[in-house]
């Protein structure tokens, strides 16, 4: 009886250490769910993130082709560039060849201005010197006259002024010193005239000549400007390429920060996953230490159930299924996973440098772009205003041609002038020759002369008779002196100047300068004027 109490209570406590095992074990096996359920969804997470991975790395090939497209592109428009800038440097120095041959010609311009000018002073000097000797010829040509009529009147006393013929030989001689002089001056003067009209016909080749290069580079500056309107297209069709380019890297910079968005949060989820699995390891661990714990409760009841029932009772307990990783498997993933991520970060940083050196190298060929366009730009607004200087300057050519023509015409009439007047002095020398009058005009000139002499000494006389009352007396010395003969202490005044080119004194004619007079008290007065400076 004692013995079966004993064993009752044994088996009492058997029964009550089986049911707290029993319990623990339910416990447990909530547990193991529960972590059952924590590894399928870790490992759902991880087949998520492996075909994000997949996703990722396709991308990344996609983006890599993409940018070798790009690359090529960038090659291409870089040796676009080159090349536009090489014609550029060719027309820079294309444009400093006809700068150049525009400047040679502008001083040619200037230089032949300057000889018109020249020639323009001289012919002045030369036209003021023939309206001087057009003057002297028509008052000698008055007084030939004068001397023809009073010769004419004369005829018939002309015993009685035999004495006053010796006077007018004199005279005569005089007057043909006078035009033995006049031959030298025209002389000179044919000499300045014949040097004039050479340089005026070599001025005339070099004006031509001139004329003839003008043409030839208008031809070549508007070829040239035809090949800068192409070039012209060229930029723009370069600029239209340059702005598609940078809207496609717009587009792959958004598509980069989309992706580098992606990339932190698979990194934040992999973090997570990383701070989850050693947890997981040590659930692993305490669920295989349960595991050994409830294989021995479970040696222990089937040994107490052997000992209380049959052992063919199945129905106390049952096999789980399935089989869980070890540690190792679980750090060998982990490692697996860490290396691709790794290799995710390797590609994504070497593909962030090989966009911002895209970046750089376009940003580099925009600025250049610009660059390069104010520069033709300029050459363009540089182009047209040369064009409209040399159109100009052309107008100021055909004005001074227009001119040389003009002077040439007055020079040629000048010419005819000359030779007319040289045939009528050839005749007045042989009709002087020949004991004549030099032309009909001048005899009756000195005609009226010697007449208007004769009733002016006559009056004089009968002034004189009138005046004494001596009638009949002829010898006295009121004929000495003129009446009008006046004694005076004045200044004489200029009539003539002396030119550098011939060297001889010659006469003002009716175009004397004005001599002012002299400054008086009342100077003092006056404020003396401020010279102003000449600005040239």
């Amino acid at each position: 009886e004692t013995l079966d109490k004993k064993k009752r209570e044994d088996l009492v406590k058997l029964i009550e250490s089986v049911a707290e095992a029993e319990a623990e074990i339910s416990q447990w096996q909530t547990e193991e769910r529960k972590q059952n359920k924590l590894i399928a969804l870790l490992a759902a997470q991880r087949e998520l993130k492996a075909r994000a991975a997949t996703r990722a790395s396709q991308e990344e090939k996609d983006t890599k082709m993409t940018l070798k497209v790009k690359e090529l592109a960038v090659l291409d428009l870089t040796k676009k560039c080159n090349d536009v800038n090489n014609k550029f440097k060719e027309f820079t120095s294309l444009y400093e060849v006809v700068k150049n041959e525009r400047n040679k010609y502008l001083n040619l311009i200037s230089a032949s201005s300057q000889a018109l000018a020249e020639m323009k002073e001289k012919l002045r000097i030369l036209n003021a010197e023939v309206e001087i000797l057009r003057g002297e010829s028509l008052a000698k040509d008055k007084i030939l006259v004068k001397e023809v009529s009073s010769h004419a009147m004369n005829k018939a006393g002309r015993d009685s002024l035999r004495l006053e013929l010796n006077k007018v030989q004199q005279d005569y001689r005089k007057k043909q010193e006078a035009v033995q002089s006049q031959i030298e001056d025209v002389r000179a003067l044919n000499s300045i005239i014949n040097g004039h009209e050479r340089e005026m016909l070599r001025l005339k080749r070099r004006y031509h000549d001139s004329v003839a290069r003008r043409n030839e580079t208008g031809v070549a500056l508007i070829d040239k400007n035809d090949e800068l309107s192409v070039l012209y297209e060229k930029s723009n069709l370069q600029a239209s390429t340059l702005e598609r380019g940078d809207k496609a890297i717009r587009t792959r910079q958004e598509e980069m920060r989309s992706l580098k968005l992606e990339l932190n949060e698979v990194e934040r989820q992999l973090m997570v996953a990383r701070k989850r699995i050693p947890e997981g390891g040590g659930l692993i661990s305490k669920a295989n230490a349960l595991n050994e714990q409830l294989k021995e409760q479970r040696e222990i009841t089937a040994r107490l159930c052997l000992e209380l029932e049959s052992p063919s009772n199945l129905a106390r307990f049952r096999e789980l299924e399935g089989e869980d990783p070890d540690i190792s498997t679980l750090h060998a993933k982990i490692e697996v996973l860490e290396a691709r991520l790794d290799e995710k970060k390797n590609a994504l940083l070497e593909r962030e440098l090989v966009l911002e050196e895209v970046t750089t190298l376009t940003q580099k060929l925009k600025n250049r772009a610009g660059d390069g366009r104010d520069v033709t730009l300029k050459l363009g607004a540089k182009v047209n205003e040369y064009q409209s200087k040399i159109r100009d300057v052309t107008r100021k050519m055909m004005s001074t041609v227009s001119e040389l023509s003009m002077y040439q015409a007055t020079a040629m009439k000048l010419q005819e002038e000359k030779s007319t007047a040289k045939a009528e002095l050839d005749e007045a020398k042989w009709r002087v020759a020949h004991g004549k009058s030099p032309s009909e005009e001048a005899e009756r000139e000195w005609f009226h002369k010697e007449q208007a002499n004769l009733a002016r000494s006559e009056a004089k006389f009968l002034e004189l008779n009138s005046s004494t009352g001596m009638n009949g007396s002829r010898g006295g010395g009121g004929l000495g002196l003129p009446a009008i003969a006046i004694r005076t202490t004045a200044e004489p005044r200029p009539n003539a100047y002396i030119p550098d080119e011939i060297g001889i004194p010659k006469p003002y004619g009716g175009l004397a300068p004005f001599k002012p007079t002299e400054s008086g008290t009342t100077m003092r007065h006056i404020r003396p004027p401020v010279a102003a400076d000449i600005q040239i």
